[in-house]
């Protein structure tokens, strides 16, 4: 299986080529930003920053994203009721067409 890619300069998702190079333009592919320079820029100021290696962002990057670990559930935005009766569920409520 391929892994899927972020880019942490502009949070573009990316399939690099299996062998991690790009063959029409002489590049190698990085685990944490696609091929605009500006990216690669952005990258190397918040691995100076972060202190953290690049592989460790790229990760960082795709599990924030969903796209490794655990997949993650949207948080419902649930109310607090007033007085004693619990709050409506979604789509519970009538409508004429019921």
């Amino acid at each position: 299986m391929r892994s899927i890619y972020v880019c942490i300069g502009c949070a573009a998702i990316y399939l690099p080529p299996e062998s991690m190079t790009y063959p029409t333009l002489g590049l190698a592919a990085s685990p944490t930003h696609c091929t605009d320079p500006s990216c690669a820029a952005a990258v190397r100021e918040a691995v100076v920053m972060s202190g953290l290696p690049e592989e460790k962002l790229g990760e960082l990057a795709r599990r924030a994203v969903g796209l490794e670990g655990e997949p993650r559930r949207p948080r419902l935005n649930h109310r607090a009721a007033r007085g004693r009766r619990a709050a409506a569920a979604p789509a519970g409520g009538r409508s004429k067409l019921r």
